[in-house]
Protein backbone atom coordinates (compact mmCIF):
# COMPACT_ATOMS: atom_id res chain seq x y z
CA UNK A 1 0.00 0.00 0.00
CA UNK A 2 1.50 3.38 -1.00
CA UNK A 3 2.31 5.97 1.66
CA UNK A 4 -0.29 8.31 0.22
CA UNK A 5 -3.03 5.73 0.69
CA UNK A 6 -1.91 4.96 4.23
CA UNK A 7 -2.04 8.65 5.16
CA UNK A 8 -5.53 9.02 3.67
CA UNK A 9 -6.79 5.91 5.49
CA UNK A 10 -5.26 6.97 8.82
CA UNK A 11 -6.73 10.47 8.49
CA UNK A 12 -10.11 8.97 7.65
CA UNK A 13 -9.94 6.81 10.79
CA UNK A 14 -9.25 9.94 12.87
CA UNK A 15 -12.35 11.57 11.36
CA UNK A 16 -14.35 8.44 12.15
CA UNK A 17 -13.27 8.70 15.79
CA UNK A 18 -14.09 12.43 15.93
CA UNK A 19 -17.45 11.92 14.21
CA UNK A 20 -18.35 9.03 16.52
CA UNK A 21 -17.37 11.08 19.59
CA UNK A 22 -19.57 13.98 18.48
CA UNK A 23 -22.39 11.53 17.72
CA UNK A 24 -22.01 10.05 21.19
CA UNK A 25 -22.27 13.54 22.70
CA UNK A 26 -25.44 14.18 20.70
CA UNK A 27 -26.96 10.87 21.88
CA UNK A 28 -25.98 11.42 25.50
CA UNK A 29 -27.46 14.92 25.33
CA UNK A 30 -30.76 13.36 24.21
CA UNK A 31 -30.90 11.17 27.32
CA UNK A 32 -29.16 13.36 29.84
CA UNK A 33 -29.32 17.04 28.85
CA UNK A 34 -25.79 18.44 28.98
CA UNK A 35 -26.22 21.72 27.14
CA UNK A 36 -28.35 23.22 24.40
CA UNK A 37 -25.12 24.21 22.63
CA UNK A 38 -24.39 20.53 21.86
CA UNK A 39 -26.85 20.64 18.96
CA UNK A 40 -24.59 23.12 17.16
CA UNK A 41 -22.01 20.35 16.60
CA UNK A 42 -24.39 18.20 14.53
CA UNK A 43 -23.19 19.65 11.18
CA UNK A 44 -19.58 18.98 12.20
CA UNK A 45 -20.54 15.44 13.18
CA UNK A 46 -22.06 14.81 9.74
CA UNK A 47 -19.14 16.51 7.93
CA UNK A 48 -16.57 14.42 9.82
CA UNK A 49 -18.36 11.17 9.00
CA UNK A 50 -19.33 11.79 5.37
CA UNK A 51 -16.50 13.88 3.95
CA UNK A 52 -13.75 13.34 6.51
CA UNK A 53 -14.16 9.60 6.97
CA UNK A 54 -16.06 8.09 4.06
CA UNK A 55 -14.95 10.32 1.18
CA UNK A 56 -11.34 10.41 2.29
CA UNK A 57 -11.27 6.63 2.69
CA UNK A 58 -12.71 6.20 -0.81
CA UNK A 59 -10.20 8.61 -2.37
CA UNK A 60 -7.22 6.97 -0.67
CA UNK A 61 -8.24 3.46 -1.68
CA UNK A 62 -9.07 4.59 -5.23
CA UNK A 63 -5.55 6.02 -5.55
CA UNK A 64 -4.20 2.61 -4.61
CA UNK A 65 -6.58 0.32 -6.53
CA UNK A 66 -7.36 2.09 -9.81
CA UNK A 67 -5.46 0.54 -12.72
CA UNK A 68 -2.00 2.04 -13.10
CA UNK A 69 -1.20 4.23 -16.07
CA UNK A 70 0.62 2.31 -18.77
CA UNK A 71 2.35 4.04 -21.63
CA UNK A 72 4.32 2.46 -24.42
CA UNK A 73 6.79 4.58 -26.33
CA UNK A 74 9.27 3.06 -28.78
CA UNK A 75 8.74 -0.38 -27.30
CA UNK A 76 9.41 0.76 -23.72
CA UNK A 77 6.86 1.10 -20.92
CA UNK A 78 6.58 4.42 -19.08
CA UNK A 79 6.25 5.27 -16.18
CA UNK A 80 7.15 2.78 -13.44
CA UNK A 81 6.43 2.46 -9.72
CA UNK A 82 4.60 5.23 -7.90
CA UNK A 83 4.63 7.42 -11.01
CA UNK A 84 2.07 5.05 -12.57
CA UNK A 85 -0.51 6.41 -10.16
CA UNK A 86 -0.31 9.99 -11.40
CA UNK A 87 1.07 13.12 -9.79
CA UNK A 88 1.84 12.50 -6.14
CA UNK A 89 2.27 16.24 -5.38
CA UNK A 90 -1.17 16.90 -6.87
CA UNK A 91 -2.56 14.12 -4.70
CA UNK A 92 -1.08 15.82 -1.59
CA UNK A 93 -2.70 19.09 -2.72
CA UNK A 94 -6.01 17.20 -2.88
CA UNK A 95 -5.40 15.88 0.63
CA UNK A 96 -4.64 19.36 1.99
CA UNK A 97 -7.69 20.92 0.31
CA UNK A 98 -10.03 18.14 1.41
CA UNK A 99 -8.95 18.33 5.04
CA UNK A 100 -8.95 22.14 5.03
CA UNK A 101 -12.50 22.08 3.70
CA UNK A 102 -13.66 19.62 6.36
CA UNK A 103 -12.04 21.51 9.23
CA UNK A 104 -13.17 24.95 8.02
CA UNK A 105 -16.75 23.71 7.76
CA UNK A 106 -16.62 21.95 11.12
CA UNK A 107 -15.43 25.17 12.75
CA UNK A 108 -17.47 27.65 10.72
CA UNK A 109 -20.94 26.09 10.63
CA UNK A 110 -21.56 25.80 14.39
CA UNK A 111 -20.15 29.29 14.99
CA UNK A 112 -22.21 30.75 12.16
CA UNK A 113 -25.37 29.07 13.46
CA UNK A 114 -24.71 30.43 16.94
CA UNK A 115 -23.58 33.97 16.07
CA UNK A 116 -24.79 34.69 12.53
CA UNK A 117 -21.47 36.45 11.88
CA UNK A 118 -20.52 37.03 8.25
CA UNK A 119 -16.95 35.98 9.02
CA UNK A 120 -18.09 32.47 9.90
CA UNK A 121 -20.33 32.42 6.83
CA UNK A 122 -17.18 33.21 4.84
CA UNK A 123 -15.44 30.23 6.44
CA UNK A 124 -18.28 28.01 5.22
CA UNK A 125 -17.93 29.44 1.70
CA UNK A 126 -14.16 28.93 1.77
CA UNK A 127 -14.77 25.38 2.96
CA UNK A 128 -17.00 24.68 -0.03
CA UNK A 129 -14.40 26.11 -2.41
CA UNK A 130 -11.69 23.94 -0.87
CA UNK A 131 -13.85 20.84 -1.28
CA UNK A 132 -14.71 21.75 -4.88
CA UNK A 133 -11.06 22.28 -5.84
CA UNK A 134 -10.12 19.03 -4.04
CA UNK A 135 -12.67 17.16 -6.15
CA UNK A 136 -11.37 18.76 -9.36
CA UNK A 137 -7.72 18.00 -8.55
CA UNK A 138 -8.59 14.39 -7.73
CA UNK A 139 -10.44 13.94 -11.03
CA UNK A 140 -7.60 15.56 -13.00
CA UNK A 141 -5.10 13.25 -11.34
CA UNK A 142 -7.15 10.06 -11.84
CA UNK A 143 -8.67 10.69 -15.27
CA UNK A 144 -5.90 9.02 -17.26
CA UNK A 145 -6.25 5.87 -15.16
CA UNK A 146 -9.89 5.33 -16.12
CA UNK A 147 -9.89 3.03 -19.14
CA UNK A 148 -11.23 -0.24 -20.44
CA UNK A 149 -10.00 -3.27 -18.51
CA UNK A 150 -6.88 -4.81 -20.05
CA UNK A 151 -6.37 -1.94 -22.43
CA UNK A 152 -3.30 0.25 -22.08
CA UNK A 153 -2.83 3.70 -23.52
CA UNK A 154 -0.43 3.70 -26.46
Amino acid sequence: MPTTTRVYVKASILYLILGAALGALLLINGWLPLSSAIYYVKPAHVQFLIVGWLTQLILGVAWWLFPPMAFRLRGRDYPHGQAQRGSEPLFWVTFALLNSGVLLYAAGEPLYARTGSGFFGGLITLSGLCLLVAAVTFVINMWSRVRELGRAKT
